[in-house]
């Protein structure tokens, strides 16, 4: 039935038992009608008999409910015997034949158990469920099914071939990305990322300008932590001319919130896509700069773009830039958003000294506007928020 579903006749044959219902129950309607011909009016003698078949129908429709309840309560208790007998085999380290043997006779509950152990366990115990995994007559069906037609059992042999580190089960999961459904092709962008095949993961990345921006944010979380692979990825996307490797490159370094050792390009600062710029700012501190920070921070301070203007100004909190105290000032009291002015006196606060206590006249005096920004920024820094 499963398998039926799922096919690429499905929408017909579901179509088509649609139309063949409508005519059986047509059908019954009449033949009902035709043994109520003692009733003289045709119209009684029709409408009985719909009555008739309709209370047939949900009748009918109400025992198999009960009866497949009933049913699937049997089902579930014997399934979770089944699991617990597996989990008992798997846990034992001298019954892998008897768990070998169970894993033929219940594949299913087999490989339900093995999925949640292998999420669970680490270490020797870990490598002995996968041995156990790769032994079992179920590992070459897995290997075919992660371009099944069943997204379940597509996404479920991707999540454990993914765990596994054979070249197999490599090649196996990169046909993944083939499946015509986007849920599975996701479910295999995520396998490799925690995986440990980094050309397969390097290959990916320089993919991702092709992805849409949600996907990449949810495979970012899923980046490796490996020394190698990500600053690479990103110093070569850096100095690269591709604006969108660019892009994406700084995306990553925003996700991970982690300093990584690459250079950071003065020119981005520069860049003419504003959006480059903006997350050149936000990333300033995740990033080695090529140039003085101070030249980065003025560069930013003077942009046409006032949301530039706004990171740069939070940047200049970041760094403790008290020299540009004077151009924060400037801003807390003429801007073209206040987004930027609350930036702009948020890093006054962080820099204490005499920028807190300029910022401070700027929440008695200028303008209401002005006033409330500065007020809001100094009352946050007292109350211990981040600039």
């Amino acid at each position: 039935m499963t398998r039926l579903i799922y096919s690429r006749n499905w929408p017909r044959i579901a179509r088509l038992l649609v139309v063949l219902i409508l005519i059986c129950y047509i059908a019954a309607v009449v033949v009902v009608a035709q043994w109520l011909d003692d009733l003289s009016d045709p119209f009684v003698q029709y409408t009985s008999a719909f009555v008739l078949v309709q209370f047939s129908v949900l009748t009918a429709i109400g025992l198999l409910l009960i009866v497949g309840k009933l049913m699937r309560v049997k089902w579930e208790w014997r399934r979770a015997s089944r699991v617990r007998k597996l989990e008992e085999l798997l846990a034992a380290a001298d019954a892998e034949a008897a768990a070998l043997e169970a894993a033929r006779r219940w594949p299913e509950e087999f490989l339900t158990v093995v999925n949640s152990t292998l999420q669970s366990i680490r270490g020797s115990e870990r490598k002995r469920v996968i041995r156990l995994l790769e032994a079992s007559a179920l590992y070459p069906s897995l290997l075919k099914q992660t371009l099944s037609r069943n997204p379940d059992r597509a996404i479920r042999a991707i999540t454990l071939l993914g765990q596994l580190d054979t070249p197999e089960a490599r090649a196996a999961v990169a046909r993944g990305l083939q499946h015509p459904a986007e849920t599975i092709r996701q479910a295999a962008r995520k396998a490799i990322m925690q995986g440990n095949d980094p050309a397969a993961q390097r290959k990916l990345l320089d993919e991702f300008p092709r992805l849409p921006a949600w996907q990449r944010l949810i495979i970012f979380h899923f980046a490796p932590s490996e020394a190698a692979l990500l600053p690479q990825f990103v110093a070569e996307a850096l100095q690269s001319e591709d604006e969108n490797r660019i892009l994406i490159a700084l995306e990553l370094v925003l996700t991970r919130q982690r300093f990584l050792p690459c250079v950071l390009p003065l020119r981005l600062a520069r860049a003419e896509n504003a959006e480059v710029r903006i997350k050149f700012f936000k990333a300033l501190r995740f990033l080695r700069l090529e140039a003085d920070v101070m030249k980065a921070l003025q560069l930013g301070l003077g942009d046409a773009d006032w949301r530039v203007r706004a990171m740069a100004a939070q940047a200049c909190g970041q760094f403790r830039a008290a020299a540009l105290a004077e151009r924060l000032l400037g801003m807390c009291r003429t801007f073209e958003n206040p987004a930027e002015a609350a930036h702009a006196a948020r890093a006054l606060a962080a820099l204490g000294g005499e920028g807190w206590l300029r910022l401070q006249e700027v929440a008695n005096s200028e303008t209401d506007q002005a006033r409330q920004i500065a007020t809001e920024a100094v009352e946050r820094h007292m109350l211990g928020g981040a600039a």
